[in-house]
């Protein structure tokens, strides 16, 4: 099971790894893609503006020559010449053939020099054949500025009127609707007779210039930004309407206006949040009245999100593809890799296990167990598949000794030394432990193989042996050696961590020891100094260290304690070796902090002793407290 485990942490890890694949595949493809995209609508936009504009051309020319038709038709000018019934017949069938055919003219009037309509055709959309206004409903267009602009005309001049309103009986046509008026005046040589007006059905002109099966909305725009021509009539008379003032390209589109200013006369693109606009410059002889236009169409941005979104949805899913391949060939490759490492570690681990008798184990970079046999299992007492998988180095709790281990085999590839491990029944075993190195082809660890002997009979004897060394044989205390020895290592704990480090020196020794080895001999004397010993052993707390530093002096660390609550325990030392009944004993005894010096810690400590001396005995003194004395009242 863990080498299942093993294996699929290494997949998953790889197929992680090797996801960054086809987010970049993803990615890459897909702002490609939508660049790709942009262009191509770029192109079909710039062929529909083309198409736009050679299909108005085209209309134009259809246009002009009908009207240049029916205005230089014979009959029309013998009609204006002597109005008759007759004459007046066979032009109204001429105009109404006309205004059924082409459907772009809804109106084609002839006006008297005066104004006064003579004859008139209507034609719209809604109807399905023209109208042929009666005489009575005809109408006098004198007062009417395009009129008033045809009387300026010159004889055989053809004039345009518009785009603006159309209107009817002085009111405008609700809805609005665009009126452009052709107008050619009917002259002979000696005077002018009338006026031959045809007005064109703006809306149908447009359609037919725009109609497109890509449903592209179509605009032309003058110099001031209006709609001058649309194919959506609402947008129509910005620049005539009042309450359509808003209806213009600088409002809706401000970018695009902007481009547009800067680049007059030219043809552009620009994509947005509101989509991608296309634009060029529009010349046509119908609309010479409103200048030069701005063609201009788009391709709405939910249009080009829903073009995204299909091909990205395709590059997804082979991404997706990708991924899953790619996952197959992760967890193929961890199979193989765990099979070689299983094979490489099971022959490394054979060779050492044969060359050697001894407990061996096999670990990788990260000290954790691979292999384990059977002599180290029984030295630990877990059997070797409990043992895969946990850190070897947690087995040594001593932190100090697992960095000294790392740091030699990162610096020599081996470390030789002693290793403590607990035996099943939690007796501390050394063992002399050997580590070496095992590099891979690029010189990087791959195992580390241990290899460990038990010592632990010969390590206790030198204990014991070192521990006899530093003991008093009287007391069995530690002795004036390990006392140095303690009290350095403690000052230097006090430089790294002043402000953890909190202990306290207490010097003391019996006082009058003499007289009593003179009076009461010296196994009194030893009798006493055993008495000290046990009432400190007794009263001190385990963390504490108490050494015998001369015959009748002794020296205690009191760890993690301040000065007051060592006086305090001292204290309870001297009343109880006071309260002996045996012997009439008391102790003097001085207390200082530790510094970071041990000589200056010992001098502070032994000059508060002198003080206590100097008191009376038989009392506790505290370095640098003059008035905090401890002394017994008991008369000595």
């Amino acid at each position: 099971m863990k080498r299942v485990k093993r294996t699929l942490i290494k997949a998953a890890l790889l197929w992680l790894t090797l996801s960054v694949v086809p987010l970049v595949y993803y990615f890459y493809l897909s702002t490609t893609a939508h660049h790709f995209l942009l262009k191509g609508l770029e192109q079909r936009g710039e062929q529909f503006l083309s198409y736009v504009d050679t299909q108005a051309n085209r209309t134009t020319n259809q246009l002009l020559q009908t009207f240049d038709e029916l205005s230089h038709s014979e009959l029309l000018l013998d009609y204006a010449k002597e109005p008759s019934a007759r004459l007046k017949h066979y032009l109204v069938n001429q105009w109404y053939v006309t205004s059924y055919n082409s459907t772009l003219f809804y109106q084609l009037r002839y006006l008297d020099k005066e104004g006064n309509e003579l004859i008139r055709v209507d034609y719209t959309p809604e109807s399905p054949f023209p109208f042929i206004v009666p005489d009575s409903q005809l109408q006098s267009k004198g007062h009417r500025d395009y009129f008033r602009f045809a009387k300026q005309l010159k004889p055989g001049e053809e004039g345009m009127f518009g785009i603006d309103l159309e209107y009817e009986h002085e009111k405008p046509v609700i809805p609005y609707r665009p009126g452009l008026r052709l107008i050619m005046p009917i002259d002979t040589p000696t005077e002018r007779l009338g006026y031959f007006i045809a007005n064109l059905d703006v809306l149908a002109v447009i359609h037919r210039m725009t109609n497109n099966t890509q449903n592209l909305a179509v605009d032309f725009v003058d110099k001031d930004g209006f709609y001058i021509i649309s194919s959506d009539p609402s947008k129509l008379f910005g620049d005539l309407i009042f309450e359509r003032a808003a209806k213009n390209l600088p409002s809706d589109y401000p970018d695009l206006w902007l481009q547009l200013k800067e680049q007059p006369n030219r043809k552009g693109t620009l994509y947005n949040d509101s989509g991608l606009f296309l634009h060029q410059p529009f010349v046509n002889s119908l609309f010479s009245n409103s200048g030069t236009l701005n063609l201009v169409t788009s391709y709405p941005n939910e249009y080009i999100m829903g073009m995204f979104s299909e091909r990205d949805n395709m590059i997804r899913s082979d991404a997706i593809t990708i991924w899953l391949l790619l996952g197959l060939c992760s967890v193929v490759f961890s199979l193989y890799w765990e099979t070689y490492r299983q094979i490489k570690m099971d022959r490394t681990y054979a060779e050492y296990a044969m060359e050697n008798g001894i407990a061996i184990v096999l670990t990788d970079s990260s000290h954790t167990i691979l292999r384990a046999n059977r002599k180290f299992s029984d030295l630990v007492g877990i059997s070797p598949n409990r043992l895969v998988g946990q850190n070897l180095l947690y087995f040594q709790p001593n932190k100090e000794k697992q960095t000294l281990i790392t740091d030699a085999l990162n610096s020599t590839n081996e470390w030789q030394g002693e290793f403590v491990l607990k035996s099943p029944n939690g007796d501390e075993m050394v063992h002399q432990t050997v580590i070496k190195t095992l590099l891979n082809k690029m010189n990087r660890v791959q195992f580390f193989v241990y290899s460990f002997a038990d010592i632990s009979e010969h390590h206790n004897a030198i204990m014991e042996l070192k521990e006899k060394s530093e003991r008093d044989p009287t007391t069995s205390l530690w002795n004036k050696k390990k006392f140095d020895q303690t009290l350095a290592y403690n000052t230097r704990l006090r430089q790294r961590y002043p402000e953890q480090s909190h202990s306290c020196l207490a010097v003391l020794d019996i006082d009058s020891f003499k007289s009593i080895n003179d009076s009461l001999g010296h196994t009194v004397g030893d009798e006493v100094i055993m008495f000290v010993a046990i009432q400190l052993k007794s009263l001190m707390r385990d963390t504490d260290f108490i050494a015998r530093i001369g015959g009748d002096e002794f020296a205690v660390i009191i760890q993690h304690s301040n000065l007051e609550h060592a006086a305090k325990l001292m204290n309870r030392i001297r009343v109880s070796i006071a309260s002996w009944p045996k012997h009439n004993v008391s102790i003097s005894v001085g207390i200082a902090q530790l510094t970071e010096d041990p000589l200056v810690s010992f001098s502070n400590a032994d000059q508060a002793l002198y003080r206590s001396k100097r008191k009376g005995k038989n009392c506790v003194s505290i370095h640098g407290v003059e008035k905090l004395s401890l002394v017994e009242p008991r008369n000595l």
